[in-house]
């Protein structure tokens, strides 16, 4: 009687691996560009070290690849990494699981241009539409203080107009005091100071991308500090600040927000939160060191 109980038992078990292992379901969705959210016509969708791609001869939805979907259909239950790409297009890894109770998934995979550069960018726009960052020809390099900006530079005097050459010809004969005067706009213009730019403004909630130039695999890490104006002198961990400088703007580490952070496609993050109202500076880190800063007024 005994034997027999463990039989039905072993039994039992047997029965419900081989209904595990039978239990399958359809994975499928859409490839989208992550600044337009539109569709990316004909991308290469394939479950690494499995049989399903849309690249095989016998793949039986080819034609909805040109509408960006793709189906895979009888996968087994299980946990997988789906990857996305296209000629010319950075892919994306993601990381995917299903269940004997929910065997089916919907998914929306994210591939972008390689041409797109590294920065900050708006979301839902017709193209890529960057976000300036003029802020940063004011930023000096912090570790401590986290980031910090001057309120003025020396202004660029690449394209000032230079004062025209003195002619051969003098009638009062003071070509010295004339090329002296006429070398002093050149000197003024070098001596003009650039005030830093004010703050963009943007509404308290953020839900932007970034591109990140590092291919580095840790995670990247987002936070927004109130920025305040601060005696240079408080800041000596930050180099950048010229001799002149009395005052500079900082962030203030005892207001801090964190930013939510999720990955999109290779180097491609999502960033959203809500921010509080006021100036702001958002720090974008990996691994504790600044990747770049950007300055803000929140309304």
């Amino acid at each position: 009687m005994k034997k027999q109980l463990i039989s039905a038992c072993a039994f039992a078990l047997v029965a419900m691996a081989m209904t595990g292992c039978e239990k399958t379901g359809t994975i499928e969705g859409v490839v989208l560009d992550p600044f337009t959210e539109q569709p990316v016509p004909m991308p290469t969708v394939w479950m690494d070290s499995t049989i399903y791609t849309t690249t095989k001869e016998k793949y039986p939805f080819k034609e909805d690849l040109q509408k960006g979907e793709f189906k895979f259909q009888k996968v087994p239950v299980g946990s997988y990494r789906i990857l996305a790409g296209r000629s010319k297009y950075i892919k994306s890894r993601n990381p995917v699981a299903t269940t004997e109770a929910e065997p089916n998934l919907k998914l929306k995979l994210y591939i972008y241009s390689d041409q797109v550069n590294p920065g900050l960018y708006k979301t839902g726009e017709k193209a890529p539409t960057k976000i300036n960052n003029e802020w940063v020809l004011f930023s000096t390099q912090c570790t401590e203080s986290i980031a910090g900006y001057r309120l003025e530079m020396p202004q660029a005097t690449d394209g000032a107009k230079m004062p025209p050459a003195p002619k051969k010809e003098d009638k009062k004969g003071k070509k010295g005091k004339k090329a002296k005067k006429a070398a002093a706009p050149a000197a003024a213009a070098a001596s003009k100071m650039l005030a830093l730019p004010a703050p963009l403004v943007v509404g308290n909630q953020i839900n932007v991308l970034f591109v990140n130039a590092n291919s580095v695999s840790s995670p990247l890490v987002a936070k927004t500090f109130a920025a305040v104006e601060e005696n240079v002198s408080a800041h000596k961990d930050c180099k950048g600040f010229d001799a002149n400088d009395k005052k500079g703007i900082f962030v203030d580490k005892s207001k801090s927000t964190d930013l939510q952070v999720t990955y999109v496609a290779e180097n491609l993050f999502r960033i959203t939160g809500t921010l509080p109202q006021g100036k702001q500076i958002i720090q974008l880190s990996q691994d504790g060191k600044t990747v770049q800063t950007y300055y803000f007024e929140v309304k």
